[in-house]
């Protein structure tokens, strides 16, 4: 419902579903080995023990806006390695339809149709997509060519991106 604000309750509801797509995720990623980094100063189960603390704490203060980038970043990694199998389990954890990479094309079909890229997310769905098609054996090359023409454009317009 973008430009529309949400009615009390149906804030809670989407509240109620980030809240439970974000703890959902986070045990997805807690059971997948090749997310788990252990060392002296750092375990990645704790870790995300403590992001699942951290978004019950961002669900009951209201905070719906980090819940769904949290949502986004979590499931970056996913979209990436194109896991197939993760919208199932969603709907199996939590009871709700997410397609995550219907969403994921949808997103970047609407920044080529702009023409622009105008946030640090867009760039990222960008580049994540730049990736996905070089790593294609039947490489479409005029898409590449496409984003990377708005990464480019998008990077010399933002200084921060010119930093990194």
């Amino acid at each position: 419902m973008p430009g529309q604000k949400l009615t009390k309750e149906e804030k809670i509801i989407e509240l109620n579903k980030f809240r439970d797509l974000v703890l959902a995720t986070i045990d997805y990623l807690l059971a997948d080995s090749s997310t788990t980094v252990k060392t002296e100063s750092f375990d990645s189960n704790e870790y995300f023990d403590w992001l699942k603390g951290q978004a019950i704490e961002h669900h009951n203060h209201g905070r719906l806006t980090r819940l769904k980038q949290w949502f986004r970043d979590l499931t970056e990694p996913i979209i990436e390695g194109r896991n197939l199998n993760f919208n199932g389990y969603l709907y199996n954890k939590t009871g709700y339809k997410v397609n995550v990479f219907d969403n994921y094309f949808k997103r970047v079909e609407a920044i080529i149709e702009r023409g622009k890229v105008t946030t640090n997310n867009q760039f990222y769905d960008i580049g994540l997509m730049i990736n996905q098609l070089c790593n294609e054996q039947s490489m479409n090359k005029e898409k590449i060519q496409i984003l990377n023409d708005l990464l480019s454009a998008y990077e010399s317009g933002n200084p921060t991106k010119n930093a990194t």
